[in-house]
């Protein structure tokens, strides 16, 4: 009986799944889902693997986690619009402060700062050494600052208490808006952004967001953190407690949020001459000087889009297109102004003509690149008004909404998840090839322009999945009615333990606060009310 171990692994893995499949499709079943009164799958993997179903944060080692089952964690609840069912993470707490920020300390008593730092010095050293070397805690360096009212020199110190307080007890964390007592000027630029901007990162690319309201706390914290900190902390972009300009300055520091799949800035830039020039030139350059004409040979993030400092990158861009999600010609005489300043910008190196070829160059690529999208989503379309997607937006769990509407409609929640392969592929093709083919262009990587991530052949590929999943749908509707077949989505596509978890499925009438969409001290999103009439 012990022939089974001299069997290859994956085989033993292999039938160990079929036995447990052969074994759940004996169980009370329905359209492929197991029957509430029928056991779970946890059950039956639990008599295949002879290991008892149990809670999935009790420290157990599950096999293949097949016998655990999910336990929340801890949530907060959310904030903005869908407050009473968005939930977020107690991490929050160190990203958006203000509104979450509870001070945990132990530790009793009113402290100096030359206690705290003592203190510190032991306990986190290396924030202490930062604070040391950095314009807060270098009387040297503050010498350098300049000279106050009174003729004297810039020597007091930035002190513990001056960011977080003396009492341990009531300890802060510090947010732009303290930073604003001695940067006034940096804090109005970096609040002076639009939509799309660092300014609104959090509290509307999040707060309204659907990719992120429509999806558990969990899988998304991520999201909401590199927003949140944009947005609400300074310590984003040159970290605490140094807190250096020179590491702003550098590429790296915007690589952190700016790359991956959906707006893939970083290799683009990274690709490019500008990122090969810094490759080969970054040790050599003097980070400290100012982002001024003539002060670096290498254009960096900071260089082009914080022009002498400005700390509202936004300001150099043309229009919010949604990471380059909706076509606009940038060329077009109605943003000459842009325009201009970009040519302006681009001749630190290079002859007008040849940025403004260049520029030329990118409004051609990405106004063909959504004659691809458009295409694709002719046929995407096409398929779900002749009602062959599968599964159609009824069959499919619902949306943020609470409710079914097709993902590329008005009305509709584009998302990854809950919805038919013809679908994803479409939002694959949008958001990660057709936004990213403009990314390439603005940042002059050629290679990706065409043969790379996201890129114009990538695109090819994509559109010929498109239409190759939307025959196969076609193909299965004609033999399906030629037989008098009436067919219905399986029920895994609404139900199951992950989709049962969607926060579509918690929305009910007067959940929305729709005097959020009221407000005129923020952007909205476009479409970030929809559906509000049906559930305000």
């Amino acid at each position: 009986m012990f022939e089974i171990f001299k069997k290859p692994l994956s085989r033993i893995v292999g039938a160990t799944f079929a036995f447990a499949g052969v074994t759940l499709l004996a169980c009370a079943m329905e359209n492929g889902v197991a029957m509430a009164e029928g056991p779970t799958f946890q059950d039956v993997a639990s008599q295949v693997f002879g290991q008892p179903v149990g809670p999935d944060n009790d420290g157990t080692l599950y096999i293949f986690g097949l016998t655990a089952k999910y336990t929340e964690p801890e949530y907060v609840d959310g904030r903005g619009p869908y407050k009473s069912f968005l939930k977020m993470l107690p991490s929050i707490r160190w990203y958006d402060p203000e509104h979450y920020w509870t001070n945990g300390s132990q530790t009793e008593g009113v402290f100096k700062n030359e206690e705290c730092v003592l203190c510190h010095t032991v306990q986190t050293p290396t924030i202490v050494n930062d604070w040391k070397q950095s314009s807060h805690g270098s009387k040297d360096i503050r010498r350098g600052i300049g000279i106050k009212k009174d003729g004297k020199p810039v020597e007091d110190l930035v002190g513990c208490a001056d960011c977080h307080g003396n009492n341990h007890q009531k300890l802060e964390m510090p947010t732009y808006k303290l930073c604003n007592d001695c940067h006034p000027k940096e804090t109005a630029e970096h609040r002076a952004g639009g939509l799309g901007s660092h300014t609104h990162a959090y509290t509307v690319n999040v707060l309204e967001f659907s990719w992120h309201v429509g999806k558990p706390a969990e899988e998304v914290t991520g999201c909401a953190h590199c927003h949140a900190i944009a947005e609400n902390r300074c310590s984003g972009c040159h970290t605490r407690h140094k807190f250096d300009p020179a590491e702003a300055r550098k590429p790296t520091a915007c690589r952190v949020c700016h790359m991956g799949i959906d707006h893939d800035e970083w290799a683009m830039y990274n690709t490019s001459i500008h990122g090969a020039l810094y490759e080969a030139e970054s040790a050599r350059m003097d980070w400290g000087k100012k982002l001024k004409k003539g002060n670096y040979r290498v254009p960096t993030c900071a260089y082009c889009h914080m022009q002498n400092g400005d700390h509202n990158p936004q300001r150099f861009g043309t229009i919010y297109s949604d990471m380059g999600m909706f076509q606009v010609d940038r060329g077009a005489p109605k943003h000459k102004a842009k325009r201009d300043s970009w040519i302006k910008l681009c001749q630190d190196c290079h002859s007008p003509r040849f940025a403004a070829d260049k520029l030329k160059e990118m409004d051609a690529g990405v106004n063909l690149s959504f004659t691809k999208w458009r295409e694709a989503a002719a046929v995407i379309v096409g398929c779900y008004l002749d009602g062959v997607v599968d599964p159609m937006p009824e069959g499919s769990a619902p949306d943020w909404y609470g409710h079914y509407t097709f993902s590329l409609l008005p009305g509709g929640d584009p998302r990854f998840y809950a919805t038919s392969n013809l679908e994803r592929l479409g939002l694959e093709m949008i958001c990660y090839l057709t936004g990213n083919v403009y990314k390439a262009y603005a940042h002059m990587s050629m290679y990706n322009q065409t043969y790379g991530n996201g890129s114009a052949f990538e695109q090819d590929r994509k559109l010929v999945e498109i239409k190759t999943e939307a025959a196969k749908l076609r193909r299965f509707a004609a033999i399906e009615k030629k037989i008098g077949l009436e067919h219905k989505s399986a029920d895994f596509w609404k139900h199951g333990e992950y989709l049962d978890l969607l926060p579509g499925w918690k929305r009910k009438p007067g959940d929305v606060d729709v005097e959020w969409f009221k407000r005129t001290d923020i952007p909205h999103r476009a479409n970030a009310d929809a559906g509000v009439e049906i559930h305000h």
